[in-house]
């Protein structure tokens, strides 16, 4: 159609100014075989006619139908006009010599072609209904219906200027709520009624107390032409921001939402949504309220460490709220065969933070598997994920302490590293840090000239962080056994001695080179084998005596046996010369 346009035109007198133009009659409307428009303001020159052009085909051509000479006649009637369709437009003819003239909108003499509506959501108590405008550009207004039980379709207003109207006296939580709309010209000519459109009338309904469950069941929302391309179910709990449930098709008229907490209040929303345009409608909002056993739903393990004492405490969280009526700590030694080592009712009130102390593990013989078991008030079982604790080995080789250890394992833990402590006077004392794929390490700093490094003991500490069931990010360290690594003694053994006290080589005795021994015996026999002497400190020697009388010069055996800390044990014999 022909729209109305305006054609700025500037000149050079005393500046830039506008220049005037013929504008057309506004046309209004057509109604059977009269034609109403508004008469034009323009001061260009006088006035001779309104010409009217008409057609009966949309695109053309267009002849003059009338030229109406009165300047305040606002309306025509076309004799003979017949049944067919007839175009229309209009100009206005004045005498304005070189002024560009306009022409009216075109329009026809049928009624305003039917808008559609666009959808029909709901809002709290209030139904927002949208619609796309008729393509008739006659129309000035909208009649907007709402199909009332007992009443028929009932008015709701007449809409000017608008495309959307809030219904605020529907009821749409307690019916599907169904809208008629039409348009309308300033003849008074109406379109047809669009296709209706009706809301979604959602309901719930909870299930028993050990199920968790609530029932959604609602009306499709019908009047899209392309249909709905699919549904999504939003909740909100305790009037929290409502988050997207589920996805369903555009058939789908149920769904079940799963493990309801207790005492929450949850309010539900469907939202179509239709076929290629991704245009939106609401439903009514539903909401419950369930009394259910409260399920465990944060049961996580967070760390399984080796204490001073080489006990292993276990850590986890549960969520207080659930209803547990029974729990059990599993233990395994191979992460396979668990087997529980303490169960029964737990403690009330519930904590969300729990530790045990296991004092029946053996953190120095291997690592330990830990997992937390549940069962609620409706005998549903909850396991939680497993943890292993860190064990460490130490052997002596060569001067150096080789230490071996065994990965962290926590399924819901990333593992940042471990470090590497070696006890000194008690306390550990950090000697290294590793990444967490390295499972070994050496300690090359002994001092083997001093007796108290020969035997070293250690700790490995892996450095983690557990994720919770909400997100929630724990950093955890988890410390090994203790570990000790003893060098092996070196032992130096004179062959000869000279008991003449001058304070020199006196007495004989094996000289330690590093090493403290846990237990020592010194033995010295004659040629016939009969035991002339024993001592079991290292810091006592053989004097050359036996009875308190001095012994011949001569050859004499001597057998030496020690045993270390780590239960290894060194033996030597042979002869020493007695010398004066």
């Amino acid at each position: 159609m022909k729209q109305l346009a305006l054609t700025l035109v500037f000149g050079s007198v005393f500046g830039w100014t506008l220049c005037g133009q013929v504008n057309p009659p506004t046309f209004l409307c057509v109604n059977n075989d009269t034609l109403f428009w508004e008469t034009p303001d323009n001061t260009c020159g006088p006035f001779i006619a309104y010409n009217i052009y008409a057609s009966q085909n949309e695109a053309g051509p267009y002849s003059q139908l009338a030229s109406v000479t009165d300047a305040n006649q606002d309306f025509y009637i076309h004799q003979n006009a017949g049944m067919g369709v007839w175009y229309y437009y209009l100009e206005s003819d004045y005498d304005c010599p070189g002024q560009p003239v306009l022409q009216s909108d075109t329009l026809d003499n049928r009624i305003p072609e039917t808008p559609r509506l666009r959808a029909v959501s709901v809002s709290g108590t209030t139904v927002e209904v949208s619609w796309e405008p008729s393509p008739s550009p006659e129309v000035v207004a909208y009649i907007l219906y709402r199909s009332v039980p007992g009443q028929g379709n009932v008015v709701l207003d007449t809409i000017f200027g608008a495309t959307s109207f809030p219904d605020t006296e529907g009821n749409p939580a307690e019916r599907s709520e169904t809208y008629f709309i039409e348009a309308i010209d300033a003849c008074g000519n109406k379109s047809l009624i669009a296709d209706p459109h009706s809301t979604i009338l959602l309901a719930t309904e909870g299930s028993d107390p050990c199920e968790r469950s609530i029932g959604l069941s609602w009306n499709r929302y019908e009047g899209w032409q392309q249909g709905v391309d699919n549904q999504e179910v939003w909740v909100s709990r305790n009037g929290g921001a409502p988050e997207l449930a589920a996805t369903l098709d555009g058939n789908a008229s149920s769904y079940t939402f799963q493990n309801a907490d207790d005492a929450v209040e949850y309010c539900f929303t469907v939202r179509a949504i239709e076929r290629n345009t991704g245009v939106e409608a609401a439903s009514s909002q539903a909401c419950i309220t369930l009394d259910v056993v409260q399920a465990v739903r944060e049961l996580v393990v967070t760390n399984a460490t080796v204490t001073d004492n080489e006990e292993v405490q276990l850590s986890w969280v549960w969520n207080p709220t659930a209803e547990i009526s029974d729990y059990a700590i599993l233990r395994s030694s191979d992460n396979n065969n668990f087997s529980a080592i303490e169960s029964g009712a737990p403690p009330t009130p519930l904590t969300a933070s729990n530790t045990y102390l296991d004092s029946g593990a053996n953190p120095s013989g291997g690592a330990s598997f830990y997992q937390v078991q549940t069962t609620d008030g409706c005998g549903e079982k909850v396991s939680s994920n497993i943890v292993s604790t860190v064990f460490l080995r130490a052997s002596a080789q060569s001067g150096v302490n080789v230490l071996r250890w065994t990965p962290y394992l926590n399924a819901l833990g990333a593992l940042q590293g471990y470090s590497l402590y070696r006890i000194e006077g008690g306390a550990p004392v950090l000697l290294s840090d590793h990444g967490p794929n390295t499972l070994e390490a050496t300690d090359n700093d002994i001092d083997l000239s001093d007796p108290e490094q020969a035997r070293a003991c250690y700790v490995v500490e892996a450095r983690a962080e557990a994720t919770l069931s909400d997100s929630t990010v724990v950093a955890v360290a988890s410390r090994s056994n203790t570990a000790c690594a003893e060098q092996e003694a070196r032992i130096y053994i004179p062959n000869a001695f000279s008991p003449n006290e001058d304070g020199r080589n006196d007495e004989f005795r094996p000289f330690l080179q590093f090493g403290a021994p846990a237990a020592y015996t010194l033995s010295i026999y004659d040629r016939y084998g009969g035991q002339l002497f024993e001592s079991t400190s290292i810091n006592e020697g053989w004097d050359g005596t036996s009875d308190g009388k001095p012994v011949p010069v001569g050859l004499y055996a001597y057998y030496i046996r020690i045993e270390q800390g780590n239960g290894k044990v060194i033996e030597e014999s042979g002869e020493v010369s007695l010398l004066r």
